[in-house]
C-alpha cells in the first residue's frame, strides 16, 4: 500500500490521501454499509483521474468513482481506491442553450447544475431528494431518477455524451 500511494503521489496533481482518517471518512456513504476504501484521491483534473487508474491497474488495486455518497445501496464505498470528484471537478464547462444542452464535470450537484441551467431556460431534469449533495457523476453512475421520473425520466434519458477513463488510462468520449 505506501508503494501504491506514493506512485499515486508522484503522478497525481490532486490530493492523494491513505491516512486512518481520510479512509474512515470515505468507508460510509448514506446507506448502512461501512468499507474501509485503500485510500482516497481527490482529481484535480482528467490527467489525474488518468494517472490513478492506470497506476491502480498496474497495482491490481481496484478504483472506485464517488461523488457526494448519497447512494443507499452501499455504490460509493469497497475496499477501492475511493475518486472523489466533488472539491476540484465540479464546474459547468459550456452552456449551450441553442441545442439545449450542458457540459459539466463529474463533481458538481446537480441542484449547483440547475443553477447554472435556470437563467438559460434549461433543467437537468432528475431530482432526487438528496440533490443538493448528489453529483452528476454518481448520478450518471446509477442511473438516478427522482419523484418526477416519470414525467421526465431518468438520468440516462438525458445525457448526450460521456467522457470516460478506460482502465488502460485512455481518455475517451462515448456518444451517439
Amino acid at each position: 500500500i505506501a508503494t501504491l500511494e506514493a506512485d499515486l503521489q508522484r503522478h497525481v496533481s490532486g490530493e492523494v490521501r491513505f491516512d486512518p482518517y481520510s479512509r474512515a471518512l470515505y468507508s460510509t456513504d448514506a446507506s448502512i454499509y461501512q468499507i474501509e476504501p485503500v485510500g482516497v484521491v481527490i482529481p484535480r483534473d482528467a490527467d489525474d483521474v488518468a494517472a490513478v487508474v492506470t497506476t491502480c491497474a498496474q497495482a491490481g488495486v481496484a478504483v472506485l468513482p464517488r461523488g457526494g455518497g448519497t447512494g443507499l445501496a452501499g455504490q460509493t464505498v469497497n475496499h477501492a481506491v475511493v475518486l472523489d470528484f466533488s472539491k476540484y471537478m465540479h464546474q459547468v464547462v459550456e452552456v449551450n442553450p441553442e441545442e439545449q444542452w450542458a457540459r459539466a464535470q463529474p463533481g458538481i450537484t446537480l441542484d449547483e447544475l440547475n443553477r447554472h441551467l435556470r437563467p438559460h431556460g434549461l433543467h437537468f431534469a432528475p431530482d432526487p431528494t438528496t440533490s443538493s449533495r448528489a453529483t452528476v457523476g454518481g448520478g450518471i453512475g446509477n442511473n438516478t431518477c427522482g419523484a418526477h421520473s416519470v414525467l421526465y425520466g431518468k438520468t440516462s434519458d438525458h445525457v448526450k455524451e460521456i467522457g470516460a477513463v478506460l482502465s488502460d488510462g485512455t481518455l475517451v468520449d462515448f456518444g451517439s
